[in-house]
């Protein structure tokens, strides 16, 4: 009797499965936001403090006589009060590499886990290109700053930074919000 030769699965092959199952498993926790991430700190805001402040300054006009003359500084338009910086995670677009790259891994695995049959590979595929897919995007991932401002004359404005650098804005900085959206210290 013929021995039949059994169909074993090279290692860099099996090497490779594994390391698409894990990788997909690492951007589907990820995605689903299971890995631990960075949260901006927040400086603790002085909202209790303004009150206060106001009341001193009545105290204080009422206190002079209104024959002294004051100086006055000119208004600052462009003038505020940073009141919150929010860090967000913005996920990278996929050019579709690691659809590519994935769809081939998925489709390789799949035949091999499937025997060799074409719906095994066909499964394997499209599980591998949607995983390659979240995978690229999230290496692609950047950060962007919201950033709000209470102007001097009591509106809010809202400026989003996508300059990949971290920013050294905190609430409670007096700032100078120029016409381009360029935030400058006062």
């Amino acid at each position: 009797m013929e021995e039949q030769a059994k169909a074993r699965l090279h290692p860099l092959l099996a090497g490779a499965a594994v390391a698409v199952i894990v990788a997909a498993g690492v951007a589907v926790a990820a995605i689903t936001g299971y890995l631990p991430g960075s949260n901006a700190e927040m400086a603790p805001s002085d909202k209790a403090s303004a009150p206060q402040a106001s009341q001193q300054r009545q105290h204080a006009a009422a206190a002079k006589p209104a024959e002294s003359r004051q100086h006055v500084a000119a208004v600052c338009r462009d003038c505020g009060t940073i009141v919150e910086v929010k860090e967000v995670d913005v996920l990278g677009k996929g050019s579709g590499i690691g659809a590519v790259a994935g769809g081939v891994g998925g489709a390789v695995l799949g035949h091999e886990i499937g025997d060799g049959s074409r719906a095994g590979t066909a499964v394997g595929a499209v599980v591998g290109a949607v995983a390659g897919h979240q995978i690229e995007r999230k290496a692609r991932e950047h950060k962007k700053y919201e950033i709000t401002v209470r102007m001097n004359d009591g509106s809010t404005k809202a400026i989003t930074d996508e300059s990949s650098e971290q920013l050294s804005w905190k609430s409670g900085d007096k700032v100078r919000v120029g016409t381009d959206g360029v935030i400058r210290p006062i």
